[in-house]
Formats: C-alpha cells, sequence, structure tokens
C-alpha cells in the first residue's frame, strides 16, 4: 500500500525523457533569471515616473531603481533625509510565486537527470540542494545590484532577506514538485486541519477586502481632494496606480487589524481602532483620505468583531466536516483556528514599516494588540466551530444507532 502511494504521487519519468537543463543551471539560472526580472519590473516603474521630471540625472534614476528593488526584498529606499521601510507586498509575493515555480522547474530538471526512483533520503538531498542553488543565483543578482547602487554595506539588510525570500520560495516550490512528501503522510486531522486554514485565510481575505472598500466609499470625497492636489500627470497617475496595487496587501492587512480590534498606526503617537482615532500631521498621501474622522467611535463599531468570530468559525466548520469523528472533528478545527491564527498575524506584521525616520517611521498593524485580540478571536472561533459539529456528529450518531 506504500508503495502503490509513492507510485501515484513521484514525478512520471517517460522512456527516453531528457532534461531541458542542467540542474546547477536551471536552479542557479533560474534564480538570477527571476531576480532579473523583479528588477526591471521595479525599474520600469521607476522609469515611467522619471518620464514626468526627467531633468534628474539617468544615474539617479537608475539607483532609485537599485534601490527600489532592494525595498522589495526587505531592504530599505532611502528618500531625501528619510527612508522608506514599507514593503510593497504585492511584488514581494509576486517574486515569491516567481522563484517557487522556477525551483519546482529546476527540481523536475534534477528527476530526470536520474537514471531511477530515488529513495526519500536522495529526495531530501535534491530538494534541499536546488533551493541552495537557487537562492545562490537570486542572491548573487541581489548583491551586485546592492554594490551597483552604493547599498554596501548598508544594503546587506535588502542582501540577507532576499536570500531568505528565496531559499524559502525554493524550498515551496521543490517540495510541491516533488510530492512523495506531501501525498497521504499526514494525519486526516492535520490535513482536515490545513483545509480549514485555507478557508480561513480566504475569509481574512474577504473581511478585510470588505472593510477597505467600504472606507475608501466612505472617504472618497477626501482621497479626490488629496488626488486634486497632489496634480497627478498621465505617467504620475500610473505610477500612483501602480504603487496602489503593490502596496493593496499592507492596506489590507491594516483593514483587517482594525476590524479584529487590534487597530494599526499611521505615525508615531497615532491610532486607528473600532474604539477610537487619534491622528496628528499627515503627508497627503491620497490613501489616507479613507481613514476615519478623529474622535471617539460609535460604540456599535464594535460589532465588526463579529466579522473575525465568523471566518474563525467558517475555519473550524470547514476542518471540522473534512475530519472524520467528534474527537477528530476537535483536533481539526483547532489546527485550522491555530493555522488561521498564525496566518493572520504573519500577514499583519509583513504589513507594517516606515515612510520615514521620524514621525512616520512606524505605520502599520499594532502587534502586540493584533496577537493577545485577534489571535485568540479567531482560534477559539474555529474550535468553537469544530465543537458544533462534534456535537452534531454525536448526537446524529445516538439517533442513528438509536433507530
Amino acid at each position: 500500500m506504500h508503495v502503490d502511494s509513492a507510485r501515484t504521487i513521484r514525478i512520471p519519468h517517460i522512456e527516453g525523457e531528457q532534461p531541458l537543463l542542467p540542474w546547477p543551471l536551471a536552479a542557479i539560472g533560474g534564480g538570477l533569471l527571476a531576480a532579473l526580472a523583479g528588477a526591471l519590473v521595479v525599474a520600469g516603474i521607476t522609469f515611467i515616473g522619471w518620464v514626468s521630471v526627467i531633468a534628474i540625472p539617468v544615474a539617479d534614476m537608475l539607483t532609485f531603481a537599485g534601490r527600489g528593488w532592494l525595498l522589495v526584498n526587505g531592504g530599505r529606499l532611502a528618500v531625501g533625509v528619510g527612508e522608506v521601510s514599507l514593503l510593497p507586498l504585492t511584488l514581494t509575493f509576486a517574486m515569491v510565486a516567481l522563484v517557487a515555480w522556477i525551483s519546482a522547474f529546476a527540481y523536475r530538471q534534477a528527476r530526470l537527470a536520474l537514471a531511477a526512483e530515488p529513495e526519500p533520503v536522495r529526495r531530501l538531498g535534491l530538494i534541499a540542494g536546488t533551493a541552495a542553488q537557487v537562492c545562490l543565483g537570486y542572491s548573487l543578482f541581489t548583491v551586485a545590484v546592492a554594490w551597483g547602487v552604493g547599498g554596501l554595506p548598508d544594503g546587506w539588510t535588502g542582501v540577507a532577506t532576499a536570500a531568505g525570500i528565496s531559499l524559502f520560495a525554493g524550498l515551496v516550490g521543490a517540495v510541491l514538485a516533488d510530492g512523495f512528501f506531501l501525498a497521504g503522510r499526514w494525519p486526516s486531522w492535520l490535513r482536515a486541519g490545513l483545509r480549514g486554514a485555507g478557508a480561513g485565510a480566504l475569509g481574512l481575505v474577504a473581511v478585510a477586502a470588505g472593510v477597505l472598500l467600504i472606507a475608501v466609499v466612505q472617504g472618497s470625497a477626501r482621497i479626490q481632494a488629496l488626488e486634486g492636489g497632489i496634480g497627478f500627470d498621465t505617467g504620475g497617475l500610473v505610477v500612483w496606480g501602480t504603487l496602489l496595487v503593490a502596496y493593496l496587501p499592507n492596506l489590507l492587512g491594516w483593514a483587517l487589524a482594525w476590524v479584529t480590534g487590534g487597530g494599526f498606526s499611521v505615525g508615531s503617537q497615532t491610532l486607528v481602532s473600532l474604539s477610537t482615532t487619534q491622528l496628528g500631521m499627515l503627508p497627503a498621501i491620497p490613501a489616507f483620505g479613507a481613514l476615519p474622522a478623529v474622535g471617539l467611535a460609535d460604540p456599535w463599531l464594535m460589532a465588526w468583531l463579529g466579522a473575525g468570530v465568523a471566518v474563525g468559525l467558517i475555519a473550524g466548520l470547514v476542518a471540522a466536516r473534512a475530519s472524520g469523528g467528534p474527537v477528530l472533528a476537535i483536533a481539526a478545527s483547532g489546527c485550522a483556528g491555530v493555522f488561521t491564527a498564525v496566518i493572520y498575524i504573519a500577514w499583519l506584521g509583513l504589513s507594517g514599516g516606515g515612510l520615514g525616520v521620524l514621525r512616520m517611521a512606524e505605520l502599520g498593524p499594532r502587534m502586540l494588540d493584533s496577537a493577545l485580540i485577534g489571535m485568540p478571536l479567531l482560534a477559539l472561533s474555529a474550535l468553537l466551530g469544530g465543537a458544533v459539529v462534534a456535537v452534531v456528529q454525536r448526537l446524529t450518531g445516538r439517533s442513528t444507532t438509536q433507530g
């Protein structure tokens, strides 16, 4: 039975089929090309903005683009006397997906070069080797960019985080391409918990998107006034729209922190939460027009906490229904709740950063408050959903037995 399972999930090896590229070339070269593609995207965005202020020297534009690429990888972008540390999560997530895809391709090349099906230990070596080589190519390009823009030694933060991002994505891609270590090898309650966590993650996205949409609609007049005050030309509108897309996951993370009770900051000594809004002087960024009015909020806004409860319940219900039996339903829902809470706090942690070195150095979710309120809210709600399913299953089993 074990052998049959391995056969169904192994990579098919067609007789006479050969790899398209040698393993090191596919992995190291693929990592380098992934980094190059990301840097070109950042350079293209920068070039569109540069066209509007073409008096700026080309060398300065290229330096800014290089530092922007380091920002995508967790570095810092110097702007005047300040620096930006707020990750454009859309671009960062896109790079993770691209590197994972390339790693999966490189792993398949390594497998096709083997004459026979490797043992599990050998597979682990291929997975680790693929991820390490992809990380090497990606990191070499990032080091070159950091050196080229004069970012070393200060740019080592971006280089180190780029290595971490590419190594993580490389491992994910290789493991998914292998498949042997994923299918049928984990307890049923754990697999059900992961399924519930997937449903919970989708619920988090839906809730955050709904809250952000409502905020934009309510603040549309202020947003338009701020955009009119800046006076974007065509190039500026393109760059501004691109930046909104790049930072959309960050804004969704802020909305999620608000709706789950932790709140977020827009600069030092500020707070935007369900109970109150405290703001000071803000830069003329149109997105800030969606912020609520300063002062104590309507007590009825606390009802938004029900959205977090609903997400947890959905995660728990999906996990419990995918398990088998009341006891497993509780275990699966608890697992789903923990995983959903981890996804929640990781998302919030990544969506924060800074837009300067002084007052605007602190932007994003209030992590301690979110951890103390949002994580238990999601985990306990998921467990409650599992308990409901367990009770229903037990009562249904009793009635069937009595009948």
